[in-house]
């Protein structure tokens, strides 16, 4: 089943195909546009709604496309984010004050390994809060979502989070523990989030802000709990 890009209603077909070179959009019967406008542009267009945070551009993106590959953009996510906490570590170790960063602290030198358990251990606990809470909030409603909506939830984080790789930025830069560069990457990383999130989920910015906030929380915490040294 696909989506209406501009209301999110419910459709069967997004195009009729009369030959192999001429097709028709059809037009939503909720709201009366074409019902994925996105089917005849171009992907740098679609990218570029994409950065501006169009809702419509995600719901193109989300629920409109055949993407089987999401498990190669989580193994980039985890490798970009664990090797920016691994350059934290030698940070830490000249005795610079990283409070500014708001990053959490590392003592010593950390463990290759420890740091990708540990990132990946923050990852699961942020998504498996955000989807309680989000079916928690979806089992009080009168129209409980379908069973694909669990999908293209996680589908939403992933393509919400993978701003994170802007930190390759970072990386590349050497700036990496700079305040206003973490603060520019993080709240576009939330921006990005948010709007996903709240096209999936068909929730106001309020709710999904404070949906998101307790995953980035337990993200937080999770990423203080977890050792990445090895205790001698």
């Amino acid at each position: 089943m696909y989506r209406c890009v501009n209301c999110g209603a419910k459709i069967e077909e997004l195009y009729r195909s009369y030959c192999e070179n001429v097709l028709k959009l059809l037009e939503c019967d909720n709201c009366g546009y074409l019902a994925d406008k996105y089917i005849e542009y171009d992907p740098v267009i679609i990218l570029v709604d994409l950065i501006l945070l169009d809702k419509r551009a995600y719901r193109h993106f989300l629920y409109n496309c055949n993407l089987k590959h999401y498990w190669k953009l989580i193994i980039i996510i985890w490798l970009v984010e664990s090797f920016r906490n691994l350059s934290l570590c030698d940070y830490r170790s000249t005795n610079i004050e990283t409070s500014k960063t708001m990053q959490p602290t590392f003592d010593g030198h950390c463990n290759f390994y420890l740091v990708l358990l540990r990132t990946a251990f923050s990852f699961v606990a942020f998504v498996i809060v955000v989807v309680l809470l989000t079916k928690l909030k979806w089992y009080f409603r009168p129209k409980c979502p379908d069973k694909e909506s669990t999908t293209h939830l996680w589908k939403a984080l992933v393509i919400g989070g993978s701003c994170k790789l802007l930190g390759l930025l970072e990386i590349t830069w050497g700036h990496i523990f700079s305040a206003p560069h973490y603060f520019l990457i993080m709240g576009y990383t939330l921006l990005s989030l948010l709007t996903a999130y709240s096209v999936v989920s068909d929730s106001g910015k309020m709710e999904s802000s404070i949906i998101l906030g307790m995953g980035t929380l337990v993200y937080n915490c999770a990423s203080n709990f977890f050792p990445t040294t090895f205790e001698i």
